[in-house]
């Protein structure tokens, strides 16, 4: 889904956290976040995704517009200033927690002229049980997994399993049993997670003791690292007045090259949302009431305002099938080839013509094609970073350069839109930022 405007004040958002950390969770602490914002006095616009953001003449964002689902219609917010907090990119894979994060964010910031970074760290792909989107997947530490024919599928279990396991699911069936777990550790795991095993129990299957095929589920930048490029430690980003913050961020910053999935994620998504809410409220007082009579320009372009003639309403579920062609196999995403990720590439390039000539949505069809526009645009920024990055190092991997290259411990920063560039973030670049 597209972004939700939230007001945020920093202090008692801090506050809401210090609740969190003392126990709450789920969705009583998203209850309790709720009640402290408006008793703040922020309004919430509940199902209101927005579709692009404004700009004001000097090219600070300055406000936002989106569509109102259920009350219908349009509308439009002026802001001190903005933080995206929209998630990462999933390619609605189905996996579940993911298949709401379609990358908006990141295309709304690119149209602002942000950069994006850390974009080849994304070939995160989740383990779940066949037919199903559950992919928690601590517990698959306990698992033996199987060929078809009941033998064991070697390495699946070991540091770099999954990449045994894509390579088998390409002609086989994988079968999975957490057999290495005794009981005292089968009774924790039930009261550790018990929504892990709801699958299990629906399926009437004792995953202790029988086989289930599993499948593997992209899950992009939600559980990989890339993201919006930040430039401070406010969650600044190279667009003034545009903050960001969770999985719509780079997390480079706190794991490097490896996934953010689980407590990483979590513990920036408290922090960045801090930190990003108080410096934009900071940036957002700099101007005082001289904000409010500022001119405003949208900056969406694909999906709102195509070059040419659009072509029919429905294009762009054609859009996201063609993305997902080149994104979810993972003989062309998880299993990196420089000859694959070059054809990956001029075919997503091709798409997003057709996405910025002719796909035009409007009313709510404007967010199914704002969000068909955006993972095109990821798809892009991802396949072009990994390109350049001719080494294995993370979870970028490349099987033509197999082995880590010391030159290489640079970021690679990337953004465009009609034309995606590229291009490294020197060492001393990241020592004067650490500094």
């Amino acid at each position: 889904m597209g972004a939700h405007p939230r007001a945020v004040h920093p202090v008692r958002t801090a506050a809401v956290h210090t609740q969190l950390r003392n126990g709450l969770q789920g969705p009583e602490y998203m209850r309790r976040m709720r009640i402290r914002v408006q008793r703040a006095g922020a309004r919430i616009l509940d199902h209101s995704p927005v579709t692009e953001l404004l700009t004001d003449p000097s090219g600070a964002v300055a406000g936002a517009r989106g569509y109102r689902r259920q009350e219908g219609g349009a509308y439009r917010v002026r802001a001190g200033a903005v933080v995206l907090a929209t998630g990462g990119c999933a390619f609605l894979s189905g996996a579940l927690g993911c298949n709401v994060n379609t990358g908006d964010g990141a295309l709304f910031a690119a149209e602002a002229g942000a950069e994006l970074s850390g974009m080849e760290f994304s070939t995160a792909y989740g383990i779940a049980p066949e037919g199903t989107s559950v992919t928690k997947g601590a517990f698959y530490s306990f698992a033996t997994f199987y060929h078809a024919d009941g033998t064991v599928l070697e390495g699946a279990a070991s540091q770099g399993g999954r990449s045994v396991i894509a390579r088998a699911l390409l002609h086989e069936k994988v079968y999975c049993r957490l057999d290495r777990a005794d009981a005292p550790a089968r009774r924790a795991m039930r009261l550790a997670q018990s929504n892990f095993f709801l699958t299990f129990d629906r399926l009437g299957i004792d995953p202790f003791t029988e086989l289930f095929a599993i499948t593997l589920l992209a899950e992009g930048t939600v559980r990989g690292t890339g993201g919006i490029r930040i430039t401070g430690d406010d969650c600044s980003t190279t667009v003034p007045g545009l903050y960001a913050a969770g999985d719509a961020a780079t997390r480079e910053l706190i794991c490097g090259g490896f996934t953010g999935g689980g407590s990483h994620n979590a513990a920036w998504a408290i922090s960045s949302g801090t930190w990003a809410g108080q410096g934009a409220a900071r940036y957002a007082l700099s101007y005082g009431r001289r904000g409010a009579t500022r001119l405003l320009a949208p900056t969406g372009g694909a999906g709102l305002r195509p070059t040419r003639t659009p072509g029919p309403a429905d294009v762009h579920r054609e859009v996201i099938a063609a993305v997902q062609n080149e994104v979810l196999p993972y003989e062309k995403n998880y299993l990196r080839h420089g000859t694959a990720l070059v054809t990956s590439l001029a075919a997503l390039d091709a798409t997003w013509d057709e996405v910025r000539s002719a796909l035009l949505g409007t009313g709510p069809d404007a967010v199914r094609a704002r969000e068909a526009a955006a993972m095109t645009a990821h798809a892009r920024w991802m396949y072009a970073s990994a390109l350049a990055r001719t080494e294995s190092r993370g979870m970028a991997r490349r099987l033509d350069f197999p082995a880590q290259d010391p030159a290489q411990r640079h970021r690679i920063v990337t953004g465009g839109l009609d034309e995606v560039w590229t291009r490294p973030e020197p060492v001393a670049a990241l020592l004067e930022t650490a500094s």
